[in-house]
């Protein structure tokens, strides 16, 4: 199994809904469109998913009905994601798979492949208990349940409008539309995490310069690796060490704690630390 240290993080492009009390699914296996994949990859920072590309094969359809009885058999652990190559073949492309059936992992927003081809009952069973255990290092903990999942809130026109532009790789222009957002509704919070995250993801595509260039940069490296305590503590040291870029280093700082989440321990204790060099 692929370490997840090392997958690109999607966690990024998606919002963070939760239920009260925990996650509701509409089934073990739940068949993907766009809209469920994004929900899935945010589902991902709670509880570990399992996602597996399948055509119309009978390998794929074995493969299936063995992850769906493992997945319901492990009272609500990981939630299953089954991909269709012949019908969404575009979903497919998204985590680098061209051929069916194949199974990948996502903890945290980060895939990782598990196997391709028809794998063994009881290969999956050990690879789901690796995953689990993966899932168990990095705090991803929670469960799911089955129910009726409510319909979410549709999206305002100029929310739809930016997430289109990232979905094309047009990054400036959904820039352009948060900031444009924020001019207006200074308290937009989904506006606000929506620039951070298109902030970080046009970063990581140019060289950086600036006297902060390197700093910041090993600081986005760290975050999209899924080490934000260590970006934090770079910027942190960075902030302690030098007085002529303070508000610079801080409100870079405040940018990646949108990212992470306000509420998040991590978070919480690198504002602490903040607070602190500050006074």
């Amino acid at each position: 199994m692929s370490n997840f240290g090392s997958a690109f993080d999607l966690s990024a492009l998606t919002k963070k809904p939760q239920a009260p009390g925990g996650d509701i699914v509409s089934g073990w296996m739940v068949a993907a469109d766009e809209n469920t994949l994004r929900s899935y990859l945010a589902l991902s920072e709670r509880v570990p998913v399992i996602m597996l590309v399948s055509d119309s094969s009978d390998a794929s359809k074995r493969v299936r009905a063995a992850l769906e009885q493992m997945i319901g058999a492990s009272e609500g652990r990981f939630a299953g994601l089954d991909v269709s190559i012949e019908t969404s073949p575009q979903l497919a492309q998204a985590v680098s798979v061209a051929q069916a059936p194949a199974a990948l992992a996502i903890l945290s927003g980060q895939p990782a492949p598990l196997f391709k081809g028809e794998a063994q009952p009881q290969q999956i069973a050990e690879i789901l208990g690796q995953v689990l255990q993966a899932a168990q290092q990095n705090g991803v903990t929670g469960r799911v349940s089955i129910g009726e999942v409510k319909a979410e809130k549709p999206l305002s026109p100029e929310h739809q409008a930016a997430f289109d532009a990232i979905d094309r790789g047009d990054l400036t222009g959904a820039k352009a539309i948060y900031e444009k957002l924020l001019v207006e509704y200074p308290n937009d919070k989904d506006a606000k995490a929506g620039l951070a995250q298109v902030g970080l993801m046009i970063r990581l595509a140019i060289t950086p310069e600036g006297p902060n260039g390197e700093l910041f940069a090993s600081a986005d490296q760290a975050l999209v690796s899924g080490d934000a305590g260590k970006a934090f503590n770079l910027l942190l040291d960075g902030f302690a060490h030098n007085f002529d870029e303070r508000d610079v280093i801080k409100a870079r700082l405040l940018e990646l704690f949108t990212l992470v989440g306000e509420s998040e321990p991590l978070v919480l204790e690198a504002r602490r630390k903040l607070t602190s060099l500050m006074f």
